[in-house]
Parts: structure tokens; sequence; C-alpha cells
């Protein structure tokens, strides 16, 4: 085995080089290294690098996430994922450690919790709106739709933290 198929730890290594594009239901068994792009359904039993220059877009599961490149999708990292300096990650993100480097962009929605399942679910399904139903209504007869509630904008409070001092106990 030539030592550019092993990277870090000494493991056999799936490399998708600058250049290569993947598309649909992916499974790994080993560590898996992307500097090109995958875009689907991503699992990965060891652990994903994405490069710089390198993106991967979809439902991701992988023990360990290192990311120096771009990642969007519902990501699952079960022990950690790391947003390197110059990193993107948008989307819906679960880990049980997240490191995130000054001067990467995390845009997600993120959740960092000792507890989380081994596996992501099955996606949610893509439901289309049924037809409206004419039978017994005038088709010329319009319908309205029903009134929303506006509220003016407010801003954001700022989260209670345990290091803020709250009230005094006595």
């Amino acid at each position: 085995m030539a030592p550019a198929d092993k990277m870090r730890g000494g493991e056999p290594a799936n490399l998708i080089l600058e250049g290569t594009r993947l598309e649909g239901d992916l499974h790994f068994t080993t560590q898996l290294v992307v500097a090109g792009l995958i875009k689907g359904n991503i699992r990965c039993e060891s652990m994903l690098i994405i490069e710089r220059g390198g993106r991967v877009e979809g439902r991701i599961e992988a023990p360990v996430i290192i990311v120096h490149g771009e990642l969007e999708g519902t990501v699952l990292a079960t022990q950690s994922i790391e947003i390197w300096s110059g990193a993107r990650v948008a989307g819906d993100v679960a880990a049980r450690s997240v490191r995130v480097d000054e001067g990467s962009m995390l845009t997600a929605n993120l959740l960092i919790a000792a507890d989380l399942p081994d596996r992501l679910g099955p996606p949610d399904p893509q439901s289309e709106p049924a037809p409206a139903s004419t039978a017994g209504r005038d088709p010329v007869q319009s319908v309205t739709p029903p009134a929303t509630e506006t509220r003016p904008a407010t801003p954001m409070s700022p989260p209670a933290s345990f290091l803020s001092p709250g009230p005094a106990r006595g």
C-alpha cells in the first residue's frame, strides 16, 4: 500500500480527489478524505476529512468529521466535529463535541449532546401539497387566505448563562 493510501493514524483511506464528483448513497468503512465534491447520503464508519476546496452535501454520518472545506446538510458526528479556520458548515449538525476555529463559518442548527443516536433516522418525506378538491364548490369562488398575526420585530436578548450573575440567593 502506498503512503498516500494511508492517512491519519496509519489507517487506509478513501481519497476523493479534486475534480472528482460523486452522487448517491455512499458507504465508506474506512477513513474518507474529500478534496472533490460528494452529494448524497454518506455514511462513513471512520473519520471524514473535508480538505480545502472539497465540498460534501447531503445527509452525512461519521464518528469524527474534520472540515477544512465546505459541509452542508444534515450531519451527525457521533464523536466530534472540527471546523477549522476558512471552513464553512451549514444545515442541521449534531455532535457530542464541537470545535469551531476563528475564521470559520458555522451557520447551522447545532445540537451538542452526549446522548446522540448512532445513526440518522430516515429523511423526512418530501410531501407535496394535495390538490384542492372543487367538488360541491362554485369553481369561480375565490378562497381568501387566513389572516396572519404580525408582530413587530424585537431584538433578541442574550441567553441566560451559568456564568452570568443571576438573582441573589438567600
